[in-house]
This record gives structure tokens, sequence and C-alpha cells, in this order.
């Protein structure tokens, strides 16, 4: 049996032909949005990818399972991995949300929302991608009592999100 985040079990997956890595991705990312983080996780894990999607749809598993340490390795993984990524992988066509400004009201609620709770495709915009490994990263650094790092995520965002300011509230009490 593998286990996540052992080494050993990462580097014993076996070759996945491209057509399976994209049908196991895709189930994945339907497991993630019913809650079923262990099978989302078995699917991406299975998959053999080695994106920044895939690795934050896996970080945000470990995280609602409660196990923050894996979710941040995978979350240093899935940036680093985001950084790195070709223009090509990034699809330059589609602009960040940022970028289109959305109606007022869909960015009112954007800022005061919980951590959205939704799966990291590979052709989600750089910013927009980027935007939920902090989020997802802060709420994990939060748990594991982390409270510079989440100082440091909330101002690397701006203090645009009232989830993340009301985080820090709670830590300067």
């Amino acid at each position: 049996m593998r286990l996540l985040g052992d080494p050993a079990s990462e580097q014993a997956t076996t070759h996945v032909a491209p057509s399976e890595s994209e049908r196991l991705f895709a189930a994945g990312i339907n497991y993630l949005c019913c809650g079923a983080w262990p099978l989302a996780n078995d699917c991406f894990e299975r998959s053999a990818r080695k994106d920044a999607a895939t690795r934050y749809n896996r970080a945000l598993c470990c995280f609602e399972v409660e196990w923050y340490e894996e979710c941040l390795r995978l979350l240093d993984d899935a940036e680093r991995l985001l950084d790195s990524r070709s223009d090509e992988a990034s699809c330059p066509d589609i602009p960040s949300l940022s970028q289109r400004q959305p109606p007022e009201a869909f960015r009112r609620w954007e800022d005061a929302s919980e951590l959205p709770r939704c799966p990291l495709l590979p052709e989600t915009p750089r910013n927009d991608a980027l935007t939920l490994i902090l989020r997802l990263r802060a709420e994990a650094a939060h748990q594991l009592g982390r409270i510079e790092e989440v100082r440091a995520i909330a101002a690397q965002l701006g203090h645009q999100y009232k989830h993340l300011e009301n985080l820090l509230k709670t830590i300067d009490r």
C-alpha cells in the first residue's frame, strides 16, 4: 500500500499512459468536488502527473483530512512547479480574474468568502492559481500555529481577503 507523501511510494508509481492519466485526473476532480477526499487523492496520485494543479489538488485533500504538514509540503511543490511552468502550459489566452475585473458583486463575494475548496485545473491562469495556493497555505499554516507565515501571506495578497484578516484577528487577541 502506498502512503501519501512517502517518497518511496511516489517513486514506485508506475508509468501511466497519457489517456489514463487524464482519466484519473478528471476522476480526481469529480471526487474532489464531491468531498470524497481519499478517492480524489488516490486518483491524483495514481495519475502520475507532476504538475502544479495535481499537487495543489492533493494538498487540498490533505487539508480536508487535517494532514497539514503534508498539505504544506505539496503546496511548496505546487508553487515551485507553477513558477517553472512554460508559457504554453499557462494558457496565456485566458487572463486572470484580476485582469478581467468581474462585476463588483463577484469581487465583493470573492474578497469576503471563506477559503475556496475548488480544484485547480492546469489551464487556470497563473495569478489565479497562485492565489488559490497562497490562500490554502495560509489556512494550513494557521492550523499549525505558524502565525508569521499567515501574516506574510495576507500581506502578499494585499490584505484583500476578509477570511485571512479574520484569521489574523484571532491570532492577535
